[in-house]
């Protein structure tokens, strides 16, 4: 297989992978990448998203996702509701800040996937 021809996606995905270092908290590791957009999905879906629904919809050790979700919700990125029903239930909703850069960041890589 002959790469070249390849090239524009392979250029689109390094500028989405620098774009989202910039504008999310996402490091090294992709779990953090995965469970915000995760949540932002869910919420723009109109989704309910609960966090035992999160853990099960990423490939990922519990500990592994565990560490990120609890950052993320320390430094202000998701936050954690009670159920309407049931309060033992947790549901995960993105903050203003999360919805404001990924908004941004759809701003900016729009270009890439208009072409």
């Amino acid at each position: 297989m002959d790469l070249k021809q390849h090239n524009s996606v392979i250029n689109a995905l390094v500028e989405v992978r620098k774009q989202t270092t910039v504008l999310l908290p996402i490091g090294h590791s992709f779990i953090p990448f995965d469970i915000l957009l995760t949540v932002v999905r869910g919420n723009a879906e109109g989704e309910d998203l609960t966090v035992k629904a999160l853990f099960t919809a990423l490939p990922y050790s519990d500990m592994g996702i565990r560490y990120h979700f609890r950052t993320l919700i320390k430094n202000g990125w998701i936050e954690l509701h009670n159920g309407d029903k049931d309060t033992r239930i947790r549901r995960v909703k993105p903050t203003e800040k999360l919805i404001k850069r990924f908004a941004l960041l759809s701003q900016q890589l729009k270009p890439l996937f208009d072409k």
